[in-house]
């Protein structure tokens, strides 16, 4: 089970990732093919000063149930371990664990 640490510091994570609008911002000026030199300079600038933890390839998808960062499914938002024990016990609809 993940540390309550862990934990918490992705809820704090996901309070930065809520709002893009203007790191997106940013991103188009540099790749805007019009956008004067000085605009890009500011604009890079400007991105470097932000926060490192802001950006969203840095989110980790954990398990609802139990926290495990690893082996979570996007769909069902559990880790292979919570879906087994559930599907077992036929709590996740339309799921039944084989067995043979």
């Amino acid at each position: 089970m993940a540390t309550k640490r862990m934990i918490a510091r992705d809820k704090q994570l996901e309070t930065r990732f809520a709002d893009q609008t203007n790191r997106d911002k940013l991103k188009k000026i540099l790749t805007d093919m019009n956008s004067t030199g000085d605009e890009v300079l500011e604009a890079m600038l400007k991105l470097q000063s932000r926060p490192v933890d802001e950006s969203p390839i840095r989110r980790r998808r954990r398990c609802n149930s139990c926290g495990r960062p690893r082996g979570v499914y996007r769909r069902f938002k559990l880790c292979r371990l919570c879906i087994r024990k559930y599907a077992s016990l036929g709590f996740i609809p339309g799921l039944v664990k084989s067995s043979w």
